[in-house]
């Protein structure tokens, strides 16, 4: 059962990195909105600072952090592009 789990968790992390570095691009441009990037920083931050709220074996509580970041900027970004094909 630990075994599952812990693949489940590395198969987790891969997705999470992959979506990281595709949005990294995303996020760093001059039109990006700040509260956009604070939320992708920060996720970011909190997966990778020492401090958590659960032990480090146990990394569910990085993932939910990163994954609730990701989404976030995801809508963010879809938002903006949405209202800037309004605009034109």
């Amino acid at each position: 059962m630990a075994i599952v789990v812990l693949v489940v968790l590395v198969l987790a992390a891969l997705f999470l990195v992959i979506k990281l570095v595709r949005k990294h691009r995303q996020v760093h441009r001059p039109d990006t909105p700040v509260p956009t990037k604070i939320a992708y920083w920060l996720s970011l931050v909190y997966t990778v600072f020492p401090f958590d709220l659960l032990p480090d074996p146990i990394y569910f509580d990085d993932i939910v952090v990163l994954t609730g970041g990701l989404i976030y900027v995801g809508k963010s970004l879809n938002k903006k592009t949405r209202d800037d094909r309004r605009l034109d």
